[in-house]
């Protein structure tokens, strides 16, 4: 995956939400992020790394 690019797609959106959601696999719950632009909204979850075990990693993903 091209990092660069997978980031890069959240240039000029603006934080609309916050909240901490709870993971299903640990007992400790993510900061997750609402963000909009152009009246799409996504979220961007942030974890230690893609598997929730190491270094930082944000998910992006469509948000109701």
């Amino acid at each position: 995956m091209d990092m660069q690019e997978y980031y890069a797609q959240l240039v000029g959106c603006k934080i609309v939400g916050f909240r901490f959601e709870e993971d299903e696999w640990t007992n400790d719950p993510f900061p997750t992020f609402v963000l909009e632009r152009g009246g799409q909204r996504v979220k961007l979850s942030l974890s230690i790394d893609a598997e929730g075990n190491n270094g930082g990693f944000g998910f992006i993903e469509e948000a109701a």
